[in-house]
């Protein structure tokens, strides 16, 4: 059975597909780089037509089964050697945080666990309790499985750098539009 994503999605696995198509252009340099829009718009449908293309899949536009999972390939092949831009400092030094321990910067951490547990297979939401309690330690190795990381569960350097680029990759900021209070007028 083929599972096809329409064009009319705005949110969810569109924004996947750009996301995962943008990581692979940033790798594999004859691929377009396009934006993470949430809309099946003509730079993606040239995207995927070009990713079908160079992997010998038939060239249809249509992201089905076998498109999806080529692409989800590449995307992890490509993911292992983005480097980590502009990763904000991991607030612990050297010190990594172990099943059972508590520390405050647990707190973003599993609120960054959340964002993604709404997007991708694998990370589930987890209450934000400090702690490095078994779900946020699940949700860490299936971090460190996707960055091709020893599975341990452990809060380390690379296990932050690697939930940042995941957490930038599928939860894309958007700008944020200041409303001046005095006059209405949008900056």
């Amino acid at each position: 059975m083929k599972h096809y994503i329409p064009a009319s999605f705005s949110q969810g696995p569109v924004t996947s597909l750009q996301s995962m198509l943008r990581a692979i252009a940033f790798v594999e340099q004859q691929f377009p780089v396009i934006s993470a829009t949430g809309l099946f718009d003509e730079d993606t449908l040239e995207a995927v037509l070009r990713f079908q293309k160079q992997n010998y899949l038939p060239v249809t536009g249509i992201v089905d089964e076998e498109t999806w999972d080529s692409i989800a390939s590449a995307f992890i092949n490509a993911y292992r050697q983005l480097p980590p831009l502009s990763v904000p400092p991991y607030a612990l030094d050297n010190r990594s945080i172990h099943p059972g321990q508590s520390y405050p910067a647990l707190y973003p951490i599993q609120g960054m666990l959340n964002g993604l547990s709404s997007v991708l297979d694998g990370i589930t939401a987890v209450a934000s309790t400090g702690s490095l309690d078994p779900t946020t330690e699940q949700n860490l190795r299936q971090v460190q499985h996707s960055a091709g990381l020893p599975e341990n569960g452990v809060l380390d350097r690379a296990t932050w750098e690697a939930l940042v680029r995941l957490f930038r990759t599928f939860l894309p900021q958007q700008p944020v539009r200041c409303i001046d209070a005095f006059d209405g007028n949008h900056q």
